[in-house]
Parts: structure tokens; sequence; C-alpha cells
């Protein structure tokens, strides 16, 4: 009983510094405010898809509403992102920088790197999809802080091709760079190509194992960081920061399948890929998931209006069933206690 309390006041003390940490490190006024940003942004879909270059850019203006509603504007450089959506995609995800001297005085002062998410199609079931895995970012911010931070933008994108222009009104959203949120914790973007899971905090990975099981995710790896940053703090463990939840079975993406090596066979069958884990953590992590149910349902809820009305109930209804799991003992043991991967943290 004695050793368990010490092991509550721990996490307790962990927890508490972490939010004195994220306290000293917001510094962006971009993401101060969590109202959608007015965005409009000219450029060459053609150009963009068929750069391969990591080091190309390509010059434009963006013009975006200030929080007192007037316009302004800034230069800025935007190469496509993902090697996928380049071929499968109408609109790559776009990676955005910005030079300093060009930002001075507005709400992007503090970001000279930001990721930009826009819908892999032009229609309003695409839309929704953005929408979806908008609300994962938010959900996972209320497990735990450590998480990219993201805004909500209307984008107004115009396509120019052979001296001809054609304008898309769409949902996306931005998020913060990786360095960003390393500095926010005092820490570096880790750039192993081999991660050992020793080396990881393990309750922040128990988080992000519970998380992406809720969510249906199977689409990441803490060892190789694939749609994960692994950050290292000096004197302490790895944290790793899951992104890109667009194949998960909560966003459930048309194009979105399992890995053949998965034993599932869609990606809205949920598989916890999650390292097995001490008891007490365990239960520590599941209990702070159910105590905080409702916050994830009125998360959620924030967002109904913008995503159509069966999409949000088959959405609600996959979260919903997430926590039908963890309060059925038999249920938690099957889907996620018995198919945890073993593994000796020393």
């Amino acid at each position: 009983m004695k050793k368990r309390f010490k092991f509550v006041v721990f996490l307790i003390l962990n927890l508490v510094f972490f939010k004195i940490q994220v306290v000293a490190f917001q510094s962006s006024p971009l993401f101060a405010n969590q109202s959608p940003l007015e965005v409009e942004l000219i450029t060459s879909l053609e150009e963009l898809k068929q750069s391969k270059s990591d080091t190309v850019f390509f010059s434009t203006l963006l013009r975006f509403q200030n929080e007192g509603g007037i316009w302004d504007s800034l230069e800025v450089s935007l190469r496509a992102r993902g090697n996928s959506r380049r071929t499968k995609c109408q609109f790559p995800p776009i990676r955005v920088k910005i030079k300093k001297k060009d930002s001075k005085n507005t709400i992007f002062s503090e970001d000279k790197a930001l990721k930009l998410v826009i819908p892999c199609q032009y229609s309003y079931a695409y839309n929704d999809l953005i929408m979806k895995e908008y609300v994962c970012y938010k959900l996972y911010e209320s497990i735990t802080p450590y998480h990219f931070k993201t805004r909500l933008v209307n984008l107004t994108l115009t396509d120019i091709k052979n001296r001809k222009s054609k304008t898309y009104n769409l949902k996306a959203f931005i998020i913060e760079d990786d360095d960003k949120v390393a500095q926010r914790f005092n820490a570096k973007v880790s750039k192993a190509k081999m991660v050992m899971p020793n080396s990881i905090n393990d309750t922040v990975a128990l988080q992000q194992d519970f998380f992406a099981f809720m969510i249906g995710n199977t689409d990441w790896s803490n060892t190789t960081q694939h749609n994960v940053k692994i950050l290292e703090q000096k004197g302490g463990k790895n944290i790793p920061v899951p992104y890109d939840f667009d194949l998960s079975g909560f966003v459930s993406a048309p194009y979105a399948l399992p890995y053949d090596y998965l034993p599932i066979k869609t990606v809205q069958e949920r598989l916890y890929r999650g390292i097995c884990r001490d008891d007490q953590l365990v239960q520590y992590v599941k209990n702070q998931f159910f105590i905080n149910e409702q916050i994830f349902l009125e998360t959620m809820n924030r967002y109904q209006k913008e995503i159509n009305s069966n999409d949000f109930k088959i959405a609600r209804n996959y979260l919903n069933s997430f926590f039908d799991i963890i309060k059925n003992d038999k249920e938690f043991n099957d889907q996620i206690l018995s198919n945890c991967i073993p593994y000796n943290i020393q």
C-alpha cells in the first residue's frame, strides 16, 4: 500500500512539473487564439507536387485576418509534404517557411515554420475528414502537455495553372513546427534512426498507446519515429509526440488501409500496439482516460456543427466504444492487456 502511494505521488508530481514547463514556453500568439484563422493563398499546386526536393521552396503571399478582423499579409515560402499524397491527392500537405523580418509585429512573429494540413480532395466529405483529424489533436491535448499546438484555418486557396486560376474554399489546420514543441520543453528533436523503448518516458508512452487505441490508429512507431517525433531531454527520458491521424478509424478516410502484416482488415478495427507496462501504471493511465471521458466528449461536441451529422454520429459512437472497452474488465483484458508487446524495460 505504501509503495503504491509513493508511485501515485510520483506521477502527480510529474504532471505538476509538466504543467509548469508548459506555462514557461507558451509564447506564440498564433496559437493563443483558437478561433478559426481566415487565410488566403495563391500558388501552383502542380509546381508544389512536382518538386521532389526538400530544399526547394516556392515564394508567395499569405493573406490572413488578424485578431482585430483586419486583413494583413506576409511573404512565405511553400513546399509539398508527404510522398504518397503528392501523387494520390489533389492537394498535398504543405510546409510553410516564414522569415522573421517578414513576420515582425504579426501573429506569425514567433513561428519560423509551420505545417498546413489540407483535404486530399475538394469535397465536403474531405473537409469533414480534416475536421475529424483536427479533433484528434484536440483530444490528445486533454491527455498530456506533450502535444503539437494546432489551429483551425478557413483556407481560400487559389491554384494557378497555365495562366488560369481556380479558387477553392477548404477546411484546414496549421501545426506548430517540431523545433517549437521541443523548445517548449527545453528539449531537442531526436535524429536517431532507431529509438529504444527503454529510453522513452513510460507514462507518456502509455498515454500515447491508449490514445492510439482510442482513435484506432496503427500508423505509427516510436522506435522508427514514424508519425511520431521523439523529444530528447537532458537528464530525462525521451518524450514521444504523435501526429498525422488521418489513417485512424476515428477519421475513417476512404483511402485508409491497415498494413498487411497487421491482424486487422480495416482501420475501424482497433489493435493495441503498446508495450507491456507496470500494472499500477496501466491502471493509472486507464483511470486518467476514464475520468476524462466527459472532457473528451465535450471536446468533440465543440466541432459538431463543422462535421456532417451522420459522420459526426459515427465518430462519436466510435469514441464511446473505446470507453465501453475500458469500463469492461474482460474487454479491457482481451483487447489491451492481452495484446501488449512484451519487452524487458530496465
